[in-house]
């Protein structure tokens, strides 16, 4: 054995084969390898199901209320909205977050 965790499969007749043993520095750590594997010598399906990303809506929503709070602290002076320099920053930052 040369790393651990070690997943070996003990079939039901006979020895384990050297195809038995799952080696991790090989296939890696992925799940769907894993399940993969077993499903190829058990015959048990394993269905891997990933928890969705909120990142992306949880970054909206604070932009959404970045702006939504300098809107209101400024709502007697709109001028900044004419401004070119903000909204140039504003693209450079909307640019680095879509390259991203």
């Amino acid at each position: 054995m040369n790393s651990a965790p070690s997943f070996i499969h003990f079939p039901a007749k006979g020895k384990p084969k050297k195809s038995d043993s799952y080696e991790l520095q090989v296939r890696g750590f992925a799940a769907e390898q894993l399940a993969r594997w077993v499903g190829d010598r058990t015959d048990v399906q394993i269905r891997v199901i990933r928890p969705p990303n909120y990142a992306g809506p949880l970054m909206l929503g604070f932009l959404l209320a970045v702006i939504g709070g300098l809107a209101y602290l400024r709502r007697n002076n709109l001028e900044f909205l004419y401004n070119k320099n903000v909204w140039a920053f504003s693209a450079l930052v909307g640019a680095h977050w879509f390259i991203i």
